[in-house]
């Protein structure tokens, strides 16, 4: 009787070891998780004020276009009289000087359309979300500037998507 009583002694204090270690490592795994959580607000918060300088950085692009805009429709004196004074060159000349030049309202237009859904997307399926047609298009060889173009997104924006993914 009193081995049987020193056995079940000796089982009760394996058992509150045991149920000791568990409860060390429950205690390991929530602080493992709280810290976690910790981590994912704060790159929540990094990434919410990148957003938000890159949405300040746009707006401030968008004004720009536009003040550039309103100056090209509104000719200055000085462009007047350099008009009047400089000879008109032959067309050839013209052709030959003449540089490419991104035209501004165009660009203003699809950045401020940038919102609405492209069109040249036909061959995509419609259940798929932006970053999972980014990170396919990536797959298949699309360069960043590409997939922002078809996606009609910023370039930022999908290497973020794909740096994220």
């Amino acid at each position: 009787m009193v081995i049987f009583l020193i056995i079940l002694f000796i089982l009760q204090l394996i058992m509150f070891y045991f149920i000791s270690l568990f409860y060390m490592r429950m205690a390991k795994l929530d602080r493992l998780e709280a810290k976690q959580q910790k981590l994912m607000t704060e790159m929540d918060d990094a990434i919410a004020a990148y957003l938000s300088e890159l949405k300040d950085e746009n707006d401030r692009l968008i004004r720009m276009l536009e003040m550039r805009v309103d100056e090209e429709k509104q000719p200055s004196s000085k462009d007047v009289l350099k008009e009047k004074a400089e000879p008109v060159p032959a067309q050839s000349e013209v052709i030959q000087n003449q540089r490419p030049v991104v035209p501004v309202q165009v660009a203003l237009q699809s950045y401020k359309n940038s919102n609405s859904t492209n069109p040249a997307n036909v061959d995509l399926m419609p259940e798929d979300d932006d970053r999972t047609r980014a990170i396919r298009l990536q797959k298949e060889g699309w360069s960043v500037e590409e997939i922002a173009r078809e996606l009609g997104k910023g370039k930022t924006e999908i290497e973020l998507i794909l740096k994220f993914k």
